[in-house]
């Protein structure tokens, strides 16, 4: 798979250029987290020059097993560092001699500023339990990064595209889980992805549960397109194309899996497509998604435009609570 490609993980000496990083590589992780030490990750260069060198530093503190990054930068500069900010671990199948373990895709960037040359730096840290540990055998754990260069302006590594993972959906190298439909349309995805972007699935894929179990779970009330453009954020944050989607029914989908930024998008998207006929159902769904910024910009709409109460959906609603609250900011 492209993102395991060798020459995109900075383990030891292996030549990883600096614009290529896509992991740090920790081996034999579970050795080195039970014995407190400093221990070197790997290096990355520009062409044959050395560019940064990391290493991690494993400690005992309390129960808890703690991983501190640091780097050091070779020559000159100012970067900023993305790097995963999350300590779940997810354990990935790569084949059967090579099992691997990575956190999540999720990052965080560091901003670093005029580093004096051979100076060392503080990165993050990540704290693990003996269960998370436990998980580390036999493994190695890879930690999702990516650099941008502010001297030079430069994305030094795969841009935008780092967090895409929408040609793992197109063609579903290495699936492990299948999604259906309520009218059977079968989708094979990846449970590293979907628990890595949300808690739902997180808890729906432990070990102990059916879906897990079965490697199968079939939503019957979302439709195959409602399901393709779930999927389709899942795997790359976007949309390729906005003009078929029910921004209705992906924030309804987003409040279900608690996908924060897939709710913030839809709501953005309902904010815009605001109309006489439509506010009141907007109103209903945002209160019920609990989405407080479409629901306010939808009292305001409708303050603005009071004809909107004659639709005969208000005559329908059924949320008293949600009445009464319309009232109130109509005559506020």
């Amino acid at each position: 798979m492209e993102w395991m490609n060798e020459s995109a993980v900075v383990c030891g000496h292996y030549p990883c250029m600096t614009r290529n990083a896509r992991y740090l590589c920790l081996t034999d992780i579970y050795q080195k987290i039970l014995r407190s030490n400093m221990y070197d990750i790997g290096g990355t260069y520009i062409q044959d020059v050395a560019d940064y060198w990391f290493m991690f530093k494993a400690e005992l503190v309390a129960d808890m097993y703690i991983i501190h990054l640091f780097f050091t930068n070779r020559q000159e500069c100012s970067v900023n560092i993305n790097i995963s900010c999350l300590n779940r671990i997810c354990l990935f199948n790569h084949n059967k001699d090579n099992n691997i373990a990575l956190l999540s895709p999720i990052m965080k960037q560091y901003k670093f500023v005029k580093l004096k040359e051979l100076s060392p730096h503080y990165l993050t840290t990540y704290s693990f339990s003996k269960i998370d540990v436990e998980l580390l055998k036999h493994k190695n754990l890879y930690i999702p990064i990516s650099f941008i260069d502010e001297d030079l302006n430069i994305l030094k590594s795969v841009d935008k595209q780092f967090l895409d993972f929408s040609t793992l959906l197109e063609d579903p190298v290495g699936a492990d889980f299948t999604i259906e439909s309520e009218d059977g349309a079968k989708f094979a995805v990846h449970k590293l992805l979907l628990i890595t972007q949300s808690d739902v699935f997180r808890a729906m894929l432990k070990e102990d549960t059916a879906e897990s179990k079965n490697n199968y779970v079939k939503l019957i009330d979302v439709d195959k397109e409602d399901l393709k453009f779930l999927l389709e954020f899942i795997y790359s944050g976007s949309f390729k194309d906005l003009k078929d989607i029910s921004f209705f029914n992906m924030l309804i989908l987003a409040d279900r899996f608690n996908l924060q930024g897939l709710k913030e998008l839809s709501e953005h998207a309902l904010e815009q497509q605001l109309s006489v006929e439509n506010a009141l159902e907007t109103l209903a769904v945002a209160d019920t998604c609990n989405a407080q910024n479409l629901k306010s910009s939808t009292f305001k709409f409708i303050k603005k435009h009071p004809n909107t109460i004659e639709n005969c959906v208000f005559d329908e609603m059924g949320n008293i609570n949600l009445v009464r609250e319309l009232c109130k900011s109509m005559i506020a």
